[in-house]
């Protein structure tokens, strides 16, 4: 199996050294006192990662079960296994909100992150994992040589799977698999006139590649940092999607970072950037999926506001 692409990135360091080397400003804001930025937080192995699972976009002319379900299957099971204390949000296997069945999208179909994140962040989900099937191609290859000539087919499979961050949007991780799985003659001439057919071994193939993909994004959860967000204001508190059922107990401590930058990349793609330390929250009310911070230092947080586990 060719393994193009593997790469781990923690998107909000390479957003923050974009801006620094691009003259933004944002160095004049970082200070080692008050002025902390997300890169003085190491985060808290504490909370539960909250990760919501986006419906399989399927690009392929395959589009019966044969593919998709057993990518899919092996996929979850893998991630579930690699990132065991994560809580995962899977369109099917349990209510999950509506953006994970239908993805907010940019004009040129690709996923909006900045809103998708924003929307994530609302739903107190951490990271965002979208799972594709990229391609399924006919391919030939001469065999033989002299009067021995022939052809051989197969069909090509490419798959992939990408992690973002709730917090920025930015991707925290990206795979990309190819495959091939041999055919006959008959099989590819109902291929070539756009016919979706049975083919022996596909089903495995599918499944071999959402396995290796579900252990690249286990891995990548596991490495990102649990961040949250301000959700809304209530009174005098501020308050979070998230509860005890990830962790949060009454009197924990959070920094507050200010989330009100947004950074426009190349491809038209925006990103939240979260800005220096603007205060600090304690827990004062906890419900499983909700809680309620009181500030400690400085005014009361606005809504959008980063929260980073500690002082």
């Amino acid at each position: 199996m060719t393994d193009l692409v593997g790469a781990k990135k923690n998107g909000v360091m390479l957003l923050l050294v974009v801006l620094l080397l691009s003259g933004c400003g944002l160095s004049s804001s970082y200070r080692s006192a008050d002025q902390k930025t997300i890169r003085d937080f190491s985060g808290s192995g504490k909370y539960r990662k909250a990760v919501g699972v986006l419906v399989l976009s399927n690009a392929t002319m395959f589009k019966s079960e044969q593919v998709a379900s057993p990518f899919m299957e092996a996929f979850i099971s893998s991630l579930e296994s690699n990132a065991s204390e994560a809580l995962l949000m899977v369109p099917g296997k349990s209510d999950v909100p509506p953006f994970l069945w239908n993805p907010p999208r940019i004009a040129n179909t690709e996923i909006d992150v900045f809103t998708l994140s924003a929307l994530a962040r609302q739903a107190g989900i951490n990271a965002v994992v979208s799972p594709v099937l990229m391609d399924i191609r006919l391919r030939t290859r001469d065999t033989g040589f002299w009067f021995f000539k022939d052809v051989a087919y197969s069909l090509q499979v490419q798959t992939a799977a990408a992690v973002f961050d709730a917090a920025s949007g930015a991707r925290l991780a990206l795979g990309m698999m190819t495959d091939e799985v041999d055919i006959d003659e008959d099989q590819a001439r109902f291929i070539r006139d756009g016919q979706e057919i049975e083919v022996d071994d596909l089903a495995e193939l599918a499944e071999e590649m959402g396995q290796a993909l579900g252990v690249r994004m286990g891995d990548a959860i596991k490495e990102s940092q649990w961040v949250s967000a301000v959700v809304s204001i209530e009174g005098q508190s501020c308050v979070i999607a998230a509860g005890s059922e990830v962790g949060i107990e009454v009197g924990d401590w959070f920094s507050v970072l200010d989330g009100s930058a947004v950074l426009t990349g190349l491809d038209g793609q925006r990103y939240t950037l979260p800005g220096p330390k603007i205060g600090e929250i304690a827990i004062s009310r906890v419900s499983p999926r909700q809680s309620f911070g009181e500030p400690e230092s400085g005014e009361i947080p606005p809504a959008g506001s980063i929260l980073i586990p500690g002082r």
